[in-house]
């Protein structure tokens, strides 16, 4: 802890044992109070139904527009739960389900005994200050709580609102259901108008320009929609069969051209049997003829197949070139039809090319619009079953009836009633603190009064305040003596040769101090004469053995011999100007020249004259004097009076001529302990029983 920390600690502390009695009053009083308004207030009893809340995602959410957002932080979403379970809409639900309007338990739990113009709002509002919303740590589970005079009533209430709760979280994802399934068949509607028209002029346009598609096995792209019509399919079927035709015409082309020299391959094929035979029939005839002649019955018979044969294979030969030119004009021909078509049939298709580019525009449209269909149409199957009939709320623990009461809690309102009592207490001390305007800390003498503080002097307790100043070891002859030292200081002389004592208002220790200080000059060896000058209420008869007589008013009224008036100043060692009998013109008396020639006479005569002069305020003597003396000591008593007063005194006296030395602070006690001031002066330190006022 700091240096500034401490004092202020301390200062707190004493603040409190100084205000013991008023704290203790404040805090038993509001102790009381609670205690009186538990044992008045009317039992509560408190039902609790326990359910859980699951995180579900809903499968709507897919759908633009249904739903602002697709996920939210579980975070969020408790929070917008527990909001939920807290809504006026709900509660009001509770108040309809329950029928409290007509419930004859409700109105006398509540002491409702006329209902309002809007009863299920009002009824509403009453429960919703009853009914309190409980998350169960980090789980999913939550408590709903409810509160009344009734435990039957508390338990019913409860379940009710959780069973409400269930019912509105189903009705709210049915409504979402119900909305998607309503934009979902707007929509289908629209998609399936825009269908047919698409397909309606996709169909127009193709019958119009013979375009007719044929199916394929494969995934071809709509951009080649020329490429499969009827047209382009006769046309690729044309031209293979051209190709062939032209391939075929070639062939029989050869095979004419090749008949002038030699048959065709397949012509020589069906002769080479008739050419082996004659060539064998040739070989025996020549072997026969060798060795049986020219008109061997054999030879003759050979000689007339091989002939036969000879005629035949010519026959042959004619007939393969005949079939050789018929084969090729037939070619010829076929290829010359078959170009033709292909001819026509480019002609269509480089049409249908040109036709197919805003056919393909249809088909897309066609395709984009089906897809659309096809996906909101099952989109729109599978919302039927999107969550409809499933629950993320379940009741885990219904209320039951409640067999104690919650409430009044007599401990906790005892406790409250005690910081509402502290923190009351504390509230009035520091108002009273900050509307008190005496002086506390003597420090304020020079902070606020700007004068010197010279001295602080304790309230002392004792049968004798006499016997207190009269013994050192007093913490009151202390303190004046450490009063009587800074007044050596105050000029190179040391202490003032005619010092006035003065206070703002009586009774402030000024004629104590007054004696203190003739005292210890006397002490220290010098000739010192103290001057009652208050001549409307002395009071140094309260610590000074003065003899009743003459006195200062005498002398002012014009009597002279001022010797015969001094008096001792038993029991001390100093001597005493009594003020003589009190007179009807004090100030008129201390206005005169006499007052200050008799001054400058003591003066003269004595080491220092330490003048007890009357109170400031009210009165015009004290700034007379102080304008004679050589100084002022102002009084002033801890606690009492205000600071203002004091700053008005100290004005009216430098207004007055006067010279102010300083301030003293008398009737320091225990208040002032936390200012740094009363430890060690009077705490604990008694010199009997009665608490003396040393009022001046």
């Amino acid at each position: 802890m700091n240096e500034l920390a401490v004092p202020a600690a301390e200062r707190v502390g004493q603040t409190i044992r100084n205000n013991k009695f008023l704290i203790a009053g404040i805090v038993s009083l509001a102790v009381l109070a609670g205690i009186i308004a538990t044992l008045l207030m009317t039992p509560k009893y408190q039902a609790s139904a326990r359910i859980e809340i699951s995180r579900v995602e809903a499968n709507v959410t897919a759908v633009e527009g249904v739903e602002t957002e697709d996920q939210v932080l579980d975070a969020q979403y408790y929070e917008t739960q527990y909001e939920l379970l807290k809504s006026r809409s709900l509660a009001q639900q509770v108040v309809r389900e329950a029928d409290l309007v007509s419930n004859e338990q409700f109105l006398a739990a509540f002491k409702i005994d006329d209902l309002p113009t809007n009863p299920e709002k009002e009824l509403a509002e009453l429960l919703l200050e009853h009914v309190s919303i409980a998350p169960v740590g980090t789980s999913n589970l939550v408590d709903i709580r409810f509160k009344s005079s009734d435990p039957v009533l508390s338990a019913k209430i409860a379940n009710i609102w959780a069973q409400e709760y269930i019912a509105s979280n189903l009705a709210r994802r049915f409504g979402a259901t119900t909305e998607a399934r309503q934009f979902l068949e707007e929509r289908l509607g629209q998609l399936r108008e825009r269908l047919e028209d698409a397909e309606r002029e996709l169909i127009t346009y193709a019958a119009e320009r013979d375009l007719f598609a044929l199916e394929t096995s494969d995934d071809s792209d709509s951009e080649d929609t020329a490429s499969q019509t009827l047209v382009a399919r006769d046309l690729q079927a044309l031209n293979t069969a051209l190709a062939q035709a032209t391939t075929e015409r070639i062939a029989a082309q050869s095979a004419l051209e090749a008949t002038a020299t030699a048959l065709a391959p397949e012509d020589a094929a069906a002769l080479q049997p008739l050419r082996q035979e004659r060539a064998e029939l040739a070989a025996e005839r020549a072997r026969l003829r060798a060795t049986a002649g020219e008109q061997y019955p054999a030879v003759l018979a050979l000689s007339e197949q091989i002939e036969q044969l000879d005629r035949e294979i010519a026959l042959a030969r004619t007939q393969s070139g005949s079939a050789v030119r018929a084969r090729y004009e037939q070619a010829a021909a076929t290829e010359n039809r078959l170009r033709a078509r292909v001819n026509e049939l480019q002609q269509e298709f480089v049409g249908q090319r040109r036709d197919s580019v805003q056919y393909n525009i249809l088909q897309r449209e066609v395709d984009t619009n089906r897809s659309l269909y096809n996906a909101l149409l099952q989109r729109y199957r599978e919302i039927g079953v999107a969550g409809v009939g499933e629950n993320n709320i379940a009741i885990v623990d219904v209320a039951e009836v409640p067999r104690k009461p919650v409430g009044p809690n007599l401990l906790r309102n005892l406790l409250l009633s005690l910081l509402l009592g502290g923190a009351a207490a504390g509230g009035i001390i520091l108002l009273r603190e900050k509307l008190d305007q005496s002086i506390r800390d003597p420090a304020q003498v020079s902070e606020i009064l700007d004068i010197p503080l010279l001295g602080s002097v304790p309230r002392v307790q004792g049968e004798d305040v006499v016997e207190a100043l009269a013994s050192r070891n007093s913490e009151l002859y202390e303190a004046y003596f450490n009063l009587f030292t800074n007044l050596g200081f105050l000029s190179k002389d040391g202490v003032p040769k005619i010092l006035m004592v003065g206070s703002t208002r009586p009774a402030e220790g000024k004629s104590l101090s007054s004696v203190a200080l003739a005292k210890i000059l006397a002490e220290r060896g010098k000739r010192v004469l103290l001057l009652d000058a208050d001549m409307r209420h002395s009071g140094l008869s309260k610590y000074l053995e003065i003899p009743a007589g003459r006195g200062l008013s005498n002398y002012l009224r014009g009597e002279d011999q001022w010797p015969e008036m001094v008096v001792s100043g038993a029991p001390f060692a100093f001597e005493v100007f009594p003020s003589g009998r009190q007179p009807p013109n004090a100030a008129e008396l201390l206005a005169g020249n006499r007052f200050s020639i008799l001054l400058e006479t003591l003066g003269a005569s004595y080491d220092h004259v330490v003048i007890d002069a009357p109170p400031v305020l009210g009165l015009a003597d004290a700034p007379i004097i102080a304008a004679a003396a050589d100084g002022v000591i102002m009084i002033m008593e801890a606690n009492v009076g205000k600071k203002r007063m004091i700053a008005q005194a100290l004005d009216r006296l430098e207004q007055g001529g006067g010279k102010v030395f300083g301030g003293v602070v008398t009737k320091l006690d225990q208040r002032n302990a936390s200012y740094g001031y009363g430890y060690g002066y009077g705490y604990g330190y008694s010199y009997g029983k009665k608490d003396i006022e040393e009022a001046a």
